[in-house]
């Protein structure tokens, strides 16, 4: 079967699966269609044209720094409960925000890579 009869044309240049990061953007972008919503399009929009490698170190950083935010505004908590107890409980809740991104990261983060995989 050839390229013709695919319905594909061949581009100058490059290997088929070999395409630039921003064809495989615009690619994955028309496939979504138009009733995705914001998120999903923001997520197609960063996990495009990279690699599943790629993906993951992304996951990885992410979680680590809203860790490392999740610690340094829990301590920051411990110190604001002497000036003002209601500081101290709006940084707490701030800190139990961040962990709960973190956990939600966690679990997609195996569902990222495979859809970096796909696209």
């Amino acid at each position: 079967m050839g390229r013709k009869e695919r319905g594909q044309r061949p581009i100058k240049g490059f290997r088929p699966g070999k395409e630039p990061p921003r064809l495989k953007k615009q690619r994955a972008k028309a496939r979504l269609g138009s009733d995705a919503t914001w998120l999903q399009k923001q997520t197609v929009e960063a996990i495009a044209g990279r690699s599943p490698q790629e993906v993951q170190t992304m996951v990885r950083r992410s979680m680590a720094g809203l860790v490392a935010g999740a610690v340094l505004l829990a301590l920051l908590g411990v110190f604001l409960y002497a000036w003002s107890l209601v500081a101290g409980v709006v940084v707490h809740v701030l800190t139990v925000v961040l962990l709960v991104l973190v956990v939600r990261l966690w679990k997609q983060g195996r569902g990222l890579v495979e859809m970096a995989e796909s696209l």
